[in-house]
């Protein structure tokens, strides 16, 4: 009997400490809402049981928003009402730690998450200076305890600090500069900065700015140095096919979904160097403004989503090709900025509201199914709302 009990007892609690790793009690889902009178990260819980959200929770970045400006043909630019910061993760979560980008005071905010309520993310240290102008997106390595963010205003570059639990953020050296030619706040989409983000074996700062239309965009590939450093020195790719180049989103450190609002998504390879060259380019019917994407390795997928139809395209991360697509429901617009978390996908609409999509049997060639769309319009207006993460990050 006491055998029985030995190795019954190892076993419960093994199941637990699964359980609790894979289902925790706690979940929330971040947006910051970019607002010149102080920006602010809305909190909203998920349910462990059905993936649905409730009860928005604002918490103060420290920091002033300000908007970016899209670009006309003729006359003046105008404010962007939907797309604030032109931007892939202006929000992001890693471990207990939650990064926003203040685009209006020119700082990064750095919080910490209490697992036991992560809907109050507090505030560690004070908004560190980006160096720059107009932060727009943010990028994190737990390996390095390094943040950097790229600044894509009238000064742009990216700027990298140290991270401390109690002290926050340290600037590691000075501002990488970069040659964008814009103004502050800028005129885009075309000609802004994309995306900022580390390869997954944390061995490279990849940064993606937009072509102005005419031209191919840039990627910037910044090399981690021996002594964990980021190096000052990056390797520039400038692929032809890549027109107005968005989000990146990386399956492995050789390859990586760009998604480009001129044509769909690109499967690209990436050299031992650093080299991006296109391996295929899917060309999507209909699409009007792919720019974000979101890669869900439990599925095998990367959902490409579109901001101006309300259609995310399903593509093969192995081929590049496509597997389908989810027409999100009309009357809340575009989709936005994205995450997965467990078999869910959030998606930021074009109206004020996020949408939750069960995606569960997508790689049984089964179309996921909109589950819930949380209307934020008697919290917050729409205009400023950019990014979105999720704790615990995946």
């Amino acid at each position: 009997m006491h055998v029985l009990a030995y190795l019954i007892v190892p076993s419960l609690v093994s199941a637990a400490a699964i359980v609790r790793k894979d289902n925790p009690d706690n979940r929330a889902a971040y947006v910051l809402n970019v607002d010149p009178a102080g920006s602010s990260i809305v909190s909203l819980k998920v349910s462990v049981e059905d993936g649905s959200l409730s009860s928005p929770v604002f918490t103060p970045t420290g920091g002033k928003g300000l908007i970016g400006l899209t670009a006309q043909t003729t006359g003046p630019s105008t404010v962007n009402t939907v797309d604030a910061l032109f931007s892939q993760d202006a929000v992001v979560v890693s471990q207990d730690y939650l990064f926003a980008v203040n685009s209006g005071s020119n700082t990064l905010s750095m919080f910490f998450i209490n697992k036991d309520d992560p809907q109050h993310p507090t505030l560690v240290g004070k908004p560190a200076s980006t160096k720059g102008e107009f932060p727009q997106t943010v990028a994190y390595s737990p390996n390095l305890k390094t943040a950097c963010v790229l600044n894509g205003g009238a000064t742009a570059g990216i700027t990298c600090f140290s991270t401390d639990h109690a002290k926050g953020l340290t600037p590691l050296g000075d501002l990488r500069p970069l040659s964008l030619n814009q103004t502050t706040p800028p005129s885009g989409p075309p000609g802004t900065a994309s995306d900022l983000v580390f390869n997954p074996s944390q061995t490279a700062l990849i940064a993606t700015i937009k072509g102005n239309g005419v031209d191919p965009g840039f990627i910037y590939a910044y090399p981690v140095e021996k002594d964990g450093s980021i190096s000052t020195r990056p390797v520039l790719s400038r692929p032809a096919e890549l027109n107005v180049n968005f989000a990146v989103s990386f399956i492995d450190d050789a390859h990586a979904i760009i998604v480009d609002p001129s044509f769909g998504s690109a499967l690209v390879d990436v050299s031992s160097d650093l080299k991006f060259t296109v391996q295929y380019k899917l060309v999507v019917a209909g699409q009007k403004a792919i720019c974000w994407s979101v890669y869900a390795p439990r599925f095998g997928v990367v959902f490409a989503i579109d901001a101006g139809t309300g259609i995310i395209t399903i593509v093969d991360p192995q081929t590049g090709g496509n597997k389908g697509a989810i027409s999100l429901d009309a009357p809340n617009g575009g989709a936005f900025d994205s995450k997965i978390d467990r078999s869910y996908l959030y998606v930021l609409r074009g109206t004020s509201a996020v949408s939750v999509l069960n995606t569960n049997s997508v790689n049984q060639g089964k179309t996921p199914q909109e589950v819930q769309t949380f209307d934020l319009s008697k919290y917050v207006p729409r205009i400023g709302l950019q990014g979105m993460a999720i704790y615990p990050s995946s």
